[in-house]
């Protein structure tokens, strides 16, 4: 008798368990995440089981030009799921949009300098940073380098590293007799020298002037002994009005969360964002986005979400849409995304096509994705349109495409544990459409 009545109340206990746990919410779904980095000069996945598929053609930031980008998400694991996808941006571009400036040296070498002083993998954040010059294009052109000593106008050290190289001299016709004098100068800083080159010197065997970095600079010129030479290379130059050439504050970061993950972030944290505010490797591509790698001074300086709500970032079906950080960053749409043809909206939303929801920044699959399927495209290709201009000097986008599955359960859609649309209310408007229809195909 005493056995049956502990048997009693030991399952009475596990019956209490099951129902706090359910009231609670603490039902642990299957969930997935990934993201991929699209680099142009531009992730944790739980069990690996459902991925970001993609083909990339990197291609440089041209205008007129379009790299291949095709994304879609594959379900290798053994349970249905509901996948959605977004974005998180990060565009590097110049604090004063390609403006160029040129002034004199301070001496100091440090970040307000005209002159730039050479820093192992500088992020150029905030300091004034070089306007490069082909040096090594300038050595192939002919251009010969003029010794310091027959140079003045350099305020040495200040303008240690400086060259100037010339091209041309004095001519005299075969049969008139007439001197004809001609030639080019150009002045560059040499602000680092590999050290495959420092034992050499321009033309020597070895010597590689492509290894080089150099920037542009401007200057007057006048020459003192140009009948006593005939090669310019060996006359006497004197220099004034020196000035470096450079991009004032040098670069900036605009970052983009278009959409709060649901799920930890690469450093395991829930912060609403999948990438940004981490830094590491992602399918070989190595990036910085801690609040000091893109310049902030301090994490709460991330960006919030923010969901596209302009017509031109918001695909309804195939054609080419906007980003949204050269928009805030540069006052352009020039970085365009062209999506594919299964790209629907609310009113519609057919089986097998990608929806935006402009409620909470989510792409959606509008069924589930059943075990070894793929997803229809959502994406075609990055386009850099003809419309660029200076304002993307040296600029760099990362497009950072973040996926997140869940378990194909109509609970898992609203819990606190998954997707939780709604935010613990019922949903409404456009989010409601998209919980609708996916409870209707599991």
């Amino acid at each position: 008798m005493k056995k049956n009545n502990k048997k009693k109340k030991l399952m009475a206990a596990a019956a209490a368990l099951a129902l706090i746990a359910a009231i609670s919410g603490t039902f642990a779904w299957i969930t997935a995440q990934d993201q991929r980095i699209n680099r142009a000069e531009s992730a944790a996945v739980s069990d690996n089981s459902v991925t970001v598929k993609e083909t990339w053609e990197p291609k440089p930031l041209v205008p007129g030009t379009e790299a291949t980008k095709e994304v879609a998400v594959s379900n290798t694991g053994t349970a249905s799921v509901f996948v959605r996808v977004s974005y998180e941006e990060v565009l590097k571009h110049l604090d004063k949009l390609g403006a160029e400036k040129y002034d004199t040296t301070t001496g100091t070498g440090d970040k307000a300098d005209p002159k730039y002083k050479y820093v192992a993998n500088d992020s150029g954040l905030g300091k004034h940073m070089p306007i490069n010059f082909n040096g090594d294009q300038t050595y192939k052109d002919g251009f010969v380098q003029v010794p310091a000593g027959q140079i003045t106008g350099l305020a040495t050290p200040a303008d240690d590293n400086v060259k100037l190289l010339v091209k041309g001299g004095k001519t005299i016709d075969a049969v008139t007799g007439a001197e004809k004098i001609s030639y080019e100068a150009k002045l560059m800083h040499e602000y680092f020298t590999h050290t495959s080159n420092s034992s050499l010197n321009p033309g020597d065997v070895g010597y590689d002037a492509s290894l080089n970095n150099y920037q542009s600079m401007t200057f007057n010129i006048t020459v003192s002994n140009e009948n006593s030479k005939l090669d310019a290379k060996d006359w006497n130059f004197a220099l004034t009005n020196v000035k470096y050439g450079y991009y004032e504050n040098g670069y900036k970061n605009t970052t983009v969360n278009w959409a709060k993950s649901s799920l930890p972030d690469e450093d395991g944290a829930d912060t609403g964002r999948a990438l940004i505010g981490t830094d590491g490797v992602r399918y070989s591509v190595d990036y910085n986005y801690t609040f000091g790698g893109l310049g902030y001074a301090a994490a709460t300086d991330l960006p919030a979400v923010t969901p596209a709500i302009v017509a031109d970032q918001i695909p309804t079906a195939a054609g080419n849409k906007g980003v949204q950080a050269d928009t805030n960053g540069l006052a352009k749409s020039s970085i365009r995304i062209g999506y594919s043809a299964d790209v629907t909206d609310t009113t519609l939303l057919v089986n097998e096509k990608w929806v935006y929801n402009e409620d909470d920044g989510w792409f959606y699959y509008t069924v589930p994705v059943k075990s070894g399927e793929t997803t229809k495209n959502l994406l075609e290709k990055l386009i850099f349109d003809s419309s660029m201009s200076t304002e993307y000097t040296n600029a760099s986008y990362d497009l950072v495409v973040k996926m997140e599955a869940v378990q194909a359960n109509a609970d898992a859609l609203t819990d606190t544990a998954g997707w939780h649309l709604g935010g613990g209310t019922t949903p409404t408007g456009d989010t409601l459409a998209i919980v609708t229809k996916l409870k209707a195909g599991i």
